[in-house]
Protein backbone atom coordinates (compact mmCIF):
# COMPACT_ATOMS: atom_id res chain seq x y z
CA UNK A 1 0.00 0.00 0.00
CA UNK A 2 1.04 3.69 -0.68
CA UNK A 3 -0.06 5.82 1.44
CA UNK A 4 0.05 10.19 0.06
CA UNK A 5 2.85 11.80 1.40
CA UNK A 6 2.24 14.77 4.46
CA UNK A 7 1.24 17.71 1.88
CA UNK A 8 -0.85 15.19 0.38
CA UNK A 9 -3.13 14.62 3.60
CA UNK A 10 -5.87 17.01 3.11
CA UNK A 11 -6.43 17.76 -0.62
CA UNK A 12 -8.50 20.86 -2.08
CA UNK A 13 -11.96 20.49 -1.88
CA UNK A 14 -13.65 20.85 -5.09
CA UNK A 15 -16.12 22.42 -6.76
CA UNK A 16 -18.74 23.68 -3.45
CA UNK A 17 -16.22 23.27 -0.87
CA UNK A 18 -13.03 26.07 0.31
CA UNK A 19 -9.55 24.46 0.08
CA UNK A 20 -8.67 23.45 3.57
CA UNK A 21 -4.52 24.12 4.19
CA UNK A 22 -2.38 20.87 4.65
CA UNK A 23 -2.37 19.61 8.30
CA UNK A 24 -0.07 21.96 9.66
CA UNK A 25 2.78 22.95 7.75
CA UNK A 26 3.94 25.68 10.01
CA UNK A 27 3.78 22.77 12.76
CA UNK A 28 6.28 20.37 10.84
CA UNK A 29 8.83 23.18 11.20
CA UNK A 30 8.26 24.67 15.16
CA UNK A 31 6.67 21.30 16.77
CA UNK A 32 9.34 20.03 19.28
CA UNK A 33 7.94 17.25 21.54
CA UNK A 34 8.90 17.90 24.98
CA UNK A 35 11.38 19.86 26.77
CA UNK A 36 15.21 20.40 25.94
CA UNK A 37 17.75 22.73 24.46
CA UNK A 38 15.90 22.63 21.35
CA UNK A 39 12.56 23.65 22.69
CA UNK A 40 10.97 27.17 21.77
CA UNK A 41 8.60 28.29 24.59
CA UNK A 42 4.95 27.60 23.86
CA UNK A 43 3.08 31.27 22.33
CA UNK A 44 0.40 32.65 20.04
CA UNK A 45 2.40 30.87 16.99
CA UNK A 46 1.89 27.91 18.87
CA UNK A 47 -1.49 27.92 19.68
CA UNK A 48 -2.61 28.59 16.15
CA UNK A 49 -0.61 25.84 14.50
CA UNK A 50 -2.92 23.53 16.68
CA UNK A 51 -5.68 25.26 16.22
CA UNK A 52 -4.72 24.68 12.56
CA UNK A 53 -3.88 21.19 12.80
CA UNK A 54 -7.44 20.63 14.61
CA UNK A 55 -9.12 22.10 11.60
CA UNK A 56 -7.22 20.46 9.42
CA UNK A 57 -7.95 17.04 11.10
CA UNK A 58 -11.63 18.04 11.30
CA UNK A 59 -11.37 18.10 7.53
CA UNK A 60 -9.69 14.92 6.62
CA UNK A 61 -12.86 13.46 9.06
CA UNK A 62 -15.09 14.84 6.44
CA UNK A 63 -13.05 13.34 3.90
CA UNK A 64 -14.05 9.87 5.89
CA UNK A 65 -17.44 10.57 6.89
CA UNK A 66 -19.24 7.22 6.81
CA UNK A 67 -16.06 5.41 7.61
CA UNK A 68 -15.47 2.51 10.64
CA UNK A 69 -14.26 4.52 14.12
CA UNK A 70 -11.28 2.64 13.41
CA UNK A 71 -10.11 2.97 10.17
CA UNK A 72 -11.05 7.04 10.48
CA UNK A 73 -8.85 7.28 14.05
CA UNK A 74 -5.92 5.07 12.50
CA UNK A 75 -6.18 7.63 9.05
CA UNK A 76 -5.77 10.58 11.25
CA UNK A 77 -3.35 8.98 13.85
CA UNK A 78 -0.83 8.69 10.65
CA UNK A 79 -1.83 11.82 9.46
CA UNK A 80 -0.97 13.85 12.36
CA UNK A 81 2.22 11.30 12.80
CA UNK A 82 2.96 12.86 9.37
CA UNK A 83 3.01 15.86 9.64
CA UNK A 84 4.71 15.86 13.46
CA UNK A 85 7.59 13.59 12.38
CA UNK A 86 9.29 16.23 10.13
CA UNK A 87 9.65 18.91 13.30
CA UNK A 88 9.98 15.96 15.67
CA UNK A 89 13.08 14.89 13.69
CA UNK A 90 14.32 18.44 13.52
CA UNK A 91 14.31 18.94 17.20
CA UNK A 92 16.01 15.11 17.29
CA UNK A 93 18.75 16.46 14.74
CA UNK A 94 19.16 20.08 16.11
CA UNK A 95 19.59 18.04 20.00
CA UNK A 96 22.28 16.12 18.58
CA UNK A 97 24.26 19.27 17.45
CA UNK A 98 23.84 20.86 20.38
CA UNK A 99 24.88 17.45 22.22
CA UNK A 100 28.43 17.52 19.50
CA UNK A 101 28.85 21.26 20.34
CA UNK A 102 28.58 20.23 24.06
CA UNK A 103 30.55 17.43 23.87
CA UNK A 104 33.49 19.42 21.72
CA UNK A 105 33.89 21.70 24.39
CA UNK A 106 34.05 19.85 27.19
CA UNK A 107 36.78 17.36 25.18
CA UNK A 108 38.73 21.06 24.40
CA UNK A 109 38.59 21.79 28.13
CA UNK A 110 39.78 18.56 29.37
CA UNK A 111 42.61 19.01 27.06
CA UNK A 112 43.17 21.96 28.55
CA UNK A 113 43.27 20.96 31.61
CA UNK A 114 45.63 18.20 31.21
CA UNK A 115 48.15 20.83 29.54
CA UNK A 116 47.35 23.09 33.13
CA UNK A 117 47.82 19.78 35.04
CA UNK A 118 50.97 19.08 33.47
CA UNK A 119 52.47 22.69 33.71
CA UNK A 120 51.62 22.33 37.38
CA UNK A 121 53.22 19.27 38.16
CA UNK A 122 56.63 20.82 36.00
CA UNK A 123 56.52 23.60 38.52
CA UNK A 124 56.09 21.87 41.25
CA UNK A 125 58.89 19.82 40.56
CA UNK A 126 60.89 22.96 39.32
CA UNK A 127 60.41 24.38 43.16
CA UNK A 128 61.41 21.28 44.76
CA UNK A 129 64.96 21.35 42.66
CA UNK A 130 65.39 24.35 43.03
CA UNK A 131 64.75 24.19 46.59
CA UNK A 132 66.87 20.87 47.07
CA UNK A 133 69.89 23.24 45.13
CA UNK A 134 69.49 26.02 47.61
CA UNK A 135 69.49 23.05 50.66
CA UNK A 136 72.79 22.36 49.13
CA UNK A 137 74.34 25.77 49.28
CA UNK A 138 73.28 26.33 52.58
CA UNK A 139 75.62 23.18 53.48
CA UNK A 140 78.16 24.13 51.49
CA UNK A 141 78.72 27.75 52.94
CA UNK A 142 78.16 25.68 56.61
CA UNK A 143 81.44 23.15 55.74
CA UNK A 144 83.12 26.31 54.41
CA UNK A 145 82.45 28.19 57.74
CA UNK A 146 83.10 25.42 59.78
CA UNK A 147 86.65 24.51 58.17
CA UNK A 148 87.29 28.39 58.92
CA UNK A 149 86.74 28.18 62.55
CA UNK A 150 88.68 25.04 62.85
CA UNK A 151 91.59 26.91 61.11
CA UNK A 152 91.78 30.69 61.87
CA UNK A 153 87.74 31.16 62.86
CA UNK A 154 84.92 32.34 60.79
CA UNK A 155 85.55 35.54 58.12
CA UNK A 156 83.50 38.13 59.09
CA UNK A 157 81.71 38.57 55.25
CA UNK A 158 81.26 34.95 56.10
CA UNK A 159 79.68 35.26 59.21
CA UNK A 160 78.04 38.20 57.49
CA UNK A 161 76.43 35.61 54.61
CA UNK A 162 75.43 33.18 56.66
CA UNK A 163 73.96 35.23 58.81
CA UNK A 164 71.61 37.04 56.62
CA UNK A 165 68.22 36.41 56.27
CA UNK A 166 68.02 36.28 52.10
CA UNK A 167 71.05 36.55 50.19
CA UNK A 168 70.39 39.09 47.81
CA UNK A 169 70.61 41.26 51.60
CA UNK A 170 74.25 39.71 51.85
CA UNK A 171 75.05 40.15 47.90
CA UNK A 172 74.12 43.77 48.17
CA UNK A 173 77.17 44.15 50.28
CA UNK A 174 80.18 45.06 48.12
CA UNK A 175 82.52 45.24 51.08
CA UNK A 176 81.28 42.01 52.60
CA UNK A 177 81.84 40.20 49.28
CA UNK A 178 84.84 41.91 48.96
CA UNK A 179 86.08 40.30 51.90
CA UNK A 180 85.11 36.27 50.57
CA UNK A 181 87.42 33.84 48.57
CA UNK A 182 86.60 32.74 45.07
CA UNK A 183 84.69 29.48 46.42
CA UNK A 184 82.58 31.48 48.92
CA UNK A 185 81.80 34.02 46.78
CA UNK A 186 80.59 31.12 43.61
CA UNK A 187 78.77 29.26 46.52
CA UNK A 188 77.21 32.48 47.74
CA UNK A 189 76.50 33.38 44.23
CA UNK A 190 74.79 30.13 43.14
CA UNK A 191 72.61 30.45 46.10
CA UNK A 192 71.10 33.93 45.30
CA UNK A 193 70.50 32.90 41.48
CA UNK A 194 68.88 29.30 43.02
CA UNK A 195 66.62 31.63 44.96
CA UNK A 196 65.83 34.10 41.98
CA UNK A 197 64.77 30.64 40.22
CA UNK A 198 62.53 29.48 43.54
CA UNK A 199 60.81 32.77 43.59
CA UNK A 200 59.93 32.67 39.87
CA UNK A 201 58.72 29.27 39.86
CA UNK A 202 56.69 30.01 43.13
CA UNK A 203 54.91 32.67 40.98
CA UNK A 204 54.34 30.61 38.23
CA UNK A 205 53.01 27.69 40.22
CA UNK A 206 50.61 29.82 41.85
CA UNK A 207 49.33 30.86 38.83
CA UNK A 208 48.96 27.27 37.55
CA UNK A 209 47.24 26.18 40.41
CA UNK A 210 44.76 29.39 39.80
CA UNK A 211 44.33 27.89 36.19
CA UNK A 212 43.98 24.01 36.97
CA UNK A 213 40.90 25.34 39.62
CA UNK A 214 39.24 27.43 37.15
CA UNK A 215 39.39 24.97 34.18
CA UNK A 216 38.30 22.09 36.37
CA UNK A 217 34.91 24.48 37.34
CA UNK A 218 34.75 25.16 33.75
CA UNK A 219 35.40 21.79 32.66
CA UNK A 220 32.24 20.10 35.29
CA UNK A 221 30.09 22.48 33.79
CA UNK A 222 30.57 21.84 30.43
CA UNK A 223 30.40 18.45 31.41
CA UNK A 224 27.14 18.93 32.88
CA UNK A 225 26.00 20.73 29.81
CA UNK A 226 26.92 17.66 27.65
CA UNK A 227 24.81 15.32 29.45
CA UNK A 228 22.01 16.87 29.78
CA UNK A 229 22.26 17.38 25.90
CA UNK A 230 22.97 13.66 25.21
CA UNK A 231 20.30 13.17 27.34
CA UNK A 232 17.99 15.42 25.55
CA UNK A 233 19.52 13.97 22.17
CA UNK A 234 18.50 10.22 22.96
CA UNK A 235 14.80 11.94 24.48
CA UNK A 236 14.23 13.56 20.79
CA UNK A 237 15.22 9.96 19.24
CA UNK A 238 13.22 8.29 21.61
CA UNK A 239 10.05 10.51 20.10
CA UNK A 240 10.89 10.06 16.75
CA UNK A 241 11.02 6.54 17.27
CA UNK A 242 7.78 6.67 19.15
CA UNK A 243 6.22 8.65 16.05
CA UNK A 244 7.50 5.90 13.78
CA UNK A 245 6.08 3.06 15.60
CA UNK A 246 2.52 5.17 15.98
CA UNK A 247 3.33 5.43 11.99
CA UNK A 248 3.29 1.81 11.42
CA UNK A 249 0.87 1.01 13.26
CA UNK A 250 -1.73 3.28 11.70
CA UNK A 251 -0.68 2.15 8.48
CA UNK A 252 -0.46 -1.51 9.17
CA UNK A 253 -4.30 -1.03 10.27
CA UNK A 254 -5.38 0.93 7.01
CA UNK A 255 -3.66 -1.74 4.95
CA UNK A 256 -6.11 -4.51 6.79
CA UNK A 257 -9.44 -2.51 5.96
CA UNK A 258 -8.74 -1.85 2.65
CA UNK A 259 -11.48 -4.12 0.99
CA UNK A 260 -13.65 -3.10 3.70
CA UNK A 261 -13.28 0.23 2.99
CA UNK A 262 -13.82 -0.30 -0.82
CA UNK A 263 -16.84 -2.55 0.19
CA UNK A 264 -17.88 0.27 2.23
CA UNK A 265 -18.16 2.86 -0.25
CA UNK A 266 -19.59 0.58 -2.93
CA UNK A 267 -22.58 0.30 -0.67
CA UNK A 268 -23.14 3.70 0.03
CA UNK A 269 -22.54 4.76 -3.93
CA UNK A 270 -24.73 1.51 -4.30
CA UNK A 271 -27.68 3.11 -1.76
CA UNK A 272 -27.04 6.56 -3.02
CA UNK A 273 -27.87 5.23 -6.41
CA UNK A 274 -30.95 3.11 -5.25
CA UNK A 275 -32.32 6.17 -3.89
CA UNK A 276 -31.75 8.35 -6.79
CA UNK A 277 -33.58 6.03 -8.76
CA UNK A 278 -36.43 5.90 -6.76
CA UNK A 279 -37.21 9.42 -6.43
CA UNK A 280 -36.66 9.91 -10.07
CA UNK A 281 -39.12 7.07 -10.88
CA UNK A 282 -41.36 8.82 -8.14
CA UNK A 283 -41.20 11.67 -10.38
CA UNK A 284 -41.66 10.05 -13.77
CA UNK A 285 -44.80 8.81 -12.40
CA UNK A 286 -46.05 11.78 -11.04
CA UNK A 287 -45.30 13.71 -14.17
CA UNK A 288 -47.11 11.06 -16.25
CA UNK A 289 -50.13 11.44 -14.09
CA UNK A 290 -49.93 15.20 -14.44
CA UNK A 291 -49.57 15.00 -18.37
CA UNK A 292 -52.49 12.14 -18.26
CA UNK A 293 -54.84 14.80 -15.91
CA UNK A 294 -53.99 17.63 -17.90
CA UNK A 295 -54.65 15.78 -20.85
CA UNK A 296 -58.12 14.73 -19.80
CA UNK A 297 -58.84 18.32 -18.54
CA UNK A 298 -58.28 19.91 -21.92
CA UNK A 299 -60.29 16.97 -23.44
CA UNK A 300 -63.20 17.67 -21.37
CA UNK A 301 -62.94 21.57 -21.46
CA UNK A 302 -62.66 21.10 -25.06
CA UNK A 303 -66.32 18.52 -25.27
CA UNK A 304 -67.80 21.30 -23.23
CA UNK A 305 -66.92 24.50 -25.17
CA UNK A 306 -64.57 25.62 -21.86
CA UNK A 307 -60.97 27.09 -22.23
CA UNK A 308 -58.27 24.68 -20.90
CA UNK A 309 -56.89 25.21 -17.50
CA UNK A 310 -54.09 26.50 -16.27
CA UNK A 311 -50.63 24.05 -16.56
CA UNK A 312 -50.11 24.57 -13.68
CA UNK A 313 -50.49 20.97 -11.27
CA UNK A 314 -53.31 21.52 -8.95
CA UNK A 315 -50.77 18.40 -7.02
CA UNK A 316 -47.83 20.72 -6.50
CA UNK A 317 -46.57 21.47 -3.49
CA UNK A 318 -47.21 25.26 -2.65
CA UNK A 319 -43.95 27.06 -2.72
CA UNK A 320 -43.56 29.69 0.40
CA UNK A 321 -40.31 31.33 -1.17
CA UNK A 322 -38.18 27.70 -2.37
CA UNK A 323 -36.79 27.84 1.60
CA UNK A 324 -36.93 24.33 3.81
CA UNK A 325 -36.63 24.11 7.06
CA UNK A 326 -32.90 24.38 8.50
CA UNK A 327 -32.24 21.32 10.52
CA UNK A 328 -31.28 21.63 14.04
CA UNK A 329 -27.68 22.04 14.81
CA UNK A 330 -24.43 22.86 13.62
CA UNK A 331 -22.70 22.09 10.63
CA UNK A 332 -20.36 19.24 11.19
CA UNK A 333 -19.53 17.89 7.47
CA UNK A 334 -20.97 20.25 4.11
CA UNK A 335 -21.89 18.60 0.97
CA UNK A 336 -19.58 18.87 -1.84
CA UNK A 337 -16.88 16.74 -3.52
CA UNK A 338 -13.84 15.48 -1.84
CA UNK A 339 -10.79 13.57 -2.21
CA UNK A 340 -10.74 10.15 -0.09
CA UNK A 341 -7.04 10.02 1.34
CA UNK A 342 -7.37 6.61 1.56
CA UNK A 343 -8.59 5.50 -2.39
CA UNK A 344 -7.53 8.81 -3.21
CA UNK A 345 -10.20 9.73 -6.10
CA UNK A 346 -12.84 12.18 -5.64
CA UNK A 347 -16.11 11.09 -3.88
CA UNK A 348 -18.94 13.34 -3.41
CA UNK A 349 -20.85 13.95 0.00
CA UNK A 350 -23.91 13.59 -0.74
CA UNK A 351 -25.60 15.74 2.12
CA UNK A 352 -25.22 18.46 4.72
CA UNK A 353 -24.27 17.04 8.55
CA UNK A 354 -25.81 18.49 11.38
CA UNK A 355 -24.81 17.57 14.65
CA UNK A 356 -27.18 18.89 17.79
CA UNK A 357 -26.84 15.71 20.15
CA UNK A 358 -28.69 12.13 20.29
CA UNK A 359 -32.49 12.68 20.69
CA UNK A 360 -32.73 15.82 19.06
CA UNK A 361 -36.30 16.09 17.24
CA UNK A 362 -35.65 15.85 13.60
CA UNK A 363 -38.14 18.11 11.42
CA UNK A 364 -39.67 18.02 7.95
CA UNK A 365 -38.04 20.48 5.77
CA UNK A 366 -41.42 21.05 4.15
CA UNK A 367 -44.80 19.53 3.41
CA UNK A 368 -44.73 16.38 1.66
CA UNK A 369 -45.64 12.78 1.64
CA UNK A 370 -43.19 10.02 2.84
CA UNK A 371 -41.69 7.53 0.14
CA UNK A 372 -39.86 5.48 2.89
CA UNK A 373 -38.88 5.31 6.41
CA UNK A 374 -36.50 2.34 7.51
CA UNK A 375 -33.17 1.12 7.82
CA UNK A 376 -30.77 1.11 4.85
CA UNK A 377 -27.19 0.02 5.55
CA UNK A 378 -24.64 3.09 5.64
CA UNK A 379 -27.47 5.23 5.64
CA UNK A 380 -28.71 3.89 8.91
CA UNK A 381 -32.18 4.51 9.74
CA UNK A 382 -33.60 6.70 7.14
CA UNK A 383 -37.07 8.44 6.20
CA UNK A 384 -37.39 10.49 2.18
CA UNK A 385 -39.95 12.71 1.78
CA UNK A 386 -41.33 13.70 -1.79
CA UNK A 387 -42.26 17.29 -1.27
CA UNK A 388 -43.55 17.31 -4.91
CA UNK A 389 -42.55 19.96 -7.76
CA UNK A 390 -41.03 23.24 -6.21
CA UNK A 391 -38.87 25.57 -7.87
CA UNK A 392 -40.51 23.78 -11.59
CA UNK A 393 -38.70 20.77 -10.03
CA UNK A 394 -39.21 17.45 -8.61
CA UNK A 395 -38.07 17.74 -5.12
CA UNK A 396 -37.26 14.76 -1.77
CA UNK A 397 -35.69 15.40 0.66
CA UNK A 398 -33.72 12.45 3.03
CA UNK A 399 -32.96 12.51 6.82
CA UNK A 400 -29.96 9.23 8.21
CA UNK A 401 -28.56 8.19 10.75
CA UNK A 402 -31.49 8.90 12.73
CA UNK A 403 -31.52 6.87 16.30
CA UNK A 404 -35.89 6.61 16.08
CA UNK A 405 -38.78 7.33 13.81
CA UNK A 406 -42.19 9.27 15.12
CA UNK A 407 -43.99 8.89 11.48
CA UNK A 408 -43.34 6.04 8.51
CA UNK A 409 -45.82 6.37 6.59
CA UNK A 410 -48.05 9.08 5.28
CA UNK A 411 -48.33 13.09 5.05
CA UNK A 412 -45.85 15.59 6.77
CA UNK A 413 -46.19 19.53 7.07
CA UNK A 414 -43.51 21.71 7.56
CA UNK A 415 -41.86 21.43 10.69
CA UNK A 416 -43.57 18.10 11.76
CA UNK A 417 -41.75 15.93 13.80
CA UNK A 418 -40.17 12.67 12.15
CA UNK A 419 -37.77 11.21 14.19
CA UNK A 420 -34.68 11.70 16.51
CA UNK A 421 -31.20 12.26 15.67
CA UNK A 422 -28.86 9.43 16.02
CA UNK A 423 -25.70 7.38 15.24
CA UNK A 424 -27.14 4.49 12.93
CA UNK A 425 -26.19 3.08 10.01
CA UNK A 426 -22.25 4.73 9.07
CA UNK A 427 -22.20 6.99 11.16
CA UNK A 428 -18.83 7.53 14.05
CA UNK A 429 -20.99 10.29 15.97
CA UNK A 430 -24.36 11.50 16.73
CA UNK A 431 -25.91 13.78 13.17
CA UNK A 432 -28.52 13.69 10.95
CA UNK A 433 -27.27 13.64 7.24
CA UNK A 434 -29.86 15.98 5.36
CA UNK A 435 -29.97 15.66 1.65
CA UNK A 436 -31.89 17.42 -0.79
CA UNK A 437 -32.58 15.28 -4.03
CA UNK A 438 -33.78 17.20 -7.11
CA UNK A 439 -35.32 15.02 -9.60
CA UNK A 440 -33.45 11.89 -8.01
CA UNK A 441 -29.92 14.11 -7.96
CA UNK A 442 -28.19 15.29 -4.75
CA UNK A 443 -27.80 19.07 -4.39
CA UNK A 444 -26.10 21.43 -2.23
CA UNK A 445 -29.16 21.43 0.74
CA UNK A 446 -27.74 24.98 1.71
CA UNK A 447 -29.16 26.12 -1.30
CA UNK A 448 -33.23 25.39 -0.18
CA UNK A 449 -32.54 26.47 3.39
Amino acid sequence: MSLPPASALVRPRCLLRPAVAALGLALAVSFVPGGGPATAAPGDGAKADKQAVDQALHALQEDLVGTSEELTSAYAEYAAVQEQLPGAQKAADLARQVQAEAQAQADDLAQRLSASQKAQTAAEESVRETEQAMTASRSNLGNIAASAYRSNGVPKGLALAMGSADPDDFASSTAAVSSLSTAEKDVLAALSSDEAVRQSATTRLTAVRQQVADLKAEAEQKLAVATEAAEAAAQRQAEVETLIARQQQAVATIESRQAEEQARMDQLQAESDSLGAQLRAIAEEERAQEEARRAAEAAAAQASGRSAPSAVSRGTFRDTGGTFLRPAGTISSPFGMRMHPIKHYMKLHSGQDFAAGCGTPVRAAADGEIVSAGSNGSYGNITVINHGIVRGQPVATAYAHMQSFAVTSGSVTRGQVIGYEGSTGGSTGCHVHFEVRVDGAPTDPMAWI
